[in-house]
């Protein structure tokens, strides 16, 4: 979106309030990261605090996830099947309302939900997380350094992401350092990742589950979020570190290929994305292959409204601008949170695409 001006203060890092009434409304502070660390692994890593309105619910969630896997052509069917690693930890702590807590400082503003998730939002726009499962066997303390300016929901006007999905706030991607420990082992990290400023008047998971991509590109060159819901709207936000230029808008293509079942969301992902973005001054390609897939949300039980993020093993870009020069785009990193409002396609028999060992007995013709 668009605003006159797109400038993040800290008014809009602690807003909680908006003109309307809530229906289903939220707040969040979300990260979603790929990062590699100084001991050679590749990490996923997300969170939020959630501040939920019709649950009168204060909740935190945290998740890990290691390596990559692959997807592979099942041997009797035209399907493929995914293997990959999937969550390493996942938890999700619900408190009662009030348990938020929003203190204003001189040049931040700190955010909390419990001792288990803290955010510190700073005036030179980077945000630090201090992170720490309630088990302990997850520690994070991250630095989300962004550029630019970010993709917009809303300010004085709110985004129709639906019809009944109605939001302020924004999205921004960036560079992401600091340190991990997990199940004992502690490295340093390095990546790029995405964060978000979410205020939610109405939330519809059925109308966004129509189908929707969520989700983010970064390269030493540029950094991108975009969404695209199929029953609703699709935006996108590029800042080019080269040029200095920043994009609030452009034309958006996004192309799924290569369709892998994913036992634990009972549906199909696309293992491979290409996505060409046309801005005012050229046109970037980028094309991404996932390598790890995780289930998770707060409200979804599968296969009512799956919920997957993705993480790419493999992101290559080209820019071209408009006189036909191209430069490469290197060192791309991204995720992409995908929502079906059903498992899709459902209605395919399973031993098409899955090669699970079935028991007991089966009727030809019923």
């Amino acid at each position: 979106m668009r605003i006159d001006n797109p400038e993040v203060t800290l008014d809009d890092e602690a807003r909680t309030g908006v003109a309307e009434n809530a229906r289903f409304g939220f707040l969040d502070w979300l990260h979603s990261f790929s990062v590699k660390g100084s001991n050679g692994k590749e990490y996923m890593l997300g969170g939020s605090i959630l501040s939920l309105f019709q649950e009168k619910l204060d909740v935190v969630s945290i998740n890990i996830a290691e390596g990559f896997g692959k997807s592979e052509q099942l041997a009797s069917s035209i399907y493929r099947i995914g293997r990959y690693p999937g969550m390493k930890g996942e938890w999700m702590l619900h408190n009662p309302a009030g348990t938020l807590k929003i203190e204003r400082k001189e040049h931040s503003i700190h955010v909390s939900c419990s001792k288990e998730y803290r955010v510190e939002c700073f005036d030179d726009h980077s945000w630090h997380f201090s992170v720490c499962s309630p088990d302990g066997r997850y520690k994070a303390d991250m630095h989300h350094i962004p550029y630019g300016n970010p993709l917009w929901y809303g300010r004085e006007k709110p985004s129709y992401l639906t019809q009944h999905s109605v939001t302020y706030g924004y999205n921004w991607a960036g560079k992401v350092t600091g340190k991990i420990s997990f199940d004992g082992e502690e490295t340093d990290i390095e990546g790029f990742g995405i964060r978000e400023r979410y205020v939610a008047t109405d939330s519809s998971a059925a109308e966004l589950g129509g189908w929707e991509d969520w989700g983010w590109f970064c390269f030493n060159e540029m950094y991108c979020s975009l969404y695209d819901m199929r029953l609703g709207m699709k935006d996108l936000a590029v800042n080019d570190l080269v040029s200095g230029r920043y994009y609030p808008e452009g034309k958006m293509s996004i192309f799924h290929e290569d369709w892998t079942f994913i036992r634990e969301l009972d549906g199909f992902i696309p293992s491979s994305y290409t996505v060409r973005i046309e801005v005012e001054d050229g046109t970037y390609e980028i094309r991404a292959h996932v390598g790890n897939v995780t289930t998770w949300g707060v409200t979804h039980k599968v296969p009512d409204n799956p919920v997957a993020t993705l993480d790419y093993d493999r992101v290559e870009g080209t820019f071209r601008d408009n006189k036909g020069n191209i430069r490469s785009l290197t060192g791309g990193r991204g995720t992409m949170s995908i929502r079906q409002w059903h498992a899709y396609p459902s209605i395919l028999p399973r031993e098409l695409y899955s090669d699970e060992k079935l028991s007991g007995e089966k009727l030809t013709t019923l």
